[in-house]
């Protein structure tokens, strides 16, 4: 599994590839927490550019920032 870290400036969040075909990436804390899965809820058909969201409110609140960093990585 490949894992992305994003720093959040307090914390680091890791962001680890999905393993199968959901392609929900699993999003964890320092301590190894599971904070939640981040995915693409729909692509805009004008423009092409994913939405972001989380399945937890946690997650959901930072959910553009994480994609737009996923989407900046080499992964």
């Amino acid at each position: 599994m490949e894992t992305l870290y994003y720093n959040m400036g307090d914390t680091i969040l890791a962001i680890n590839y999905p393993i199968d075909e959901s392609g929900r990436y699993c999003i964890e804390s320092e301590d190894d927490q599971e904070l939640g899965h981040l995915y693409i809820d729909y692509k805009h058909k004008s423009n092409g550019q994913p939405t972001w969201k989380g399945t937890t409110e946690e997650v959901n609140k930072i959910a553009a920032e994480l994609g737009d960093f996923i989407e900046q990585s080499e992964l």
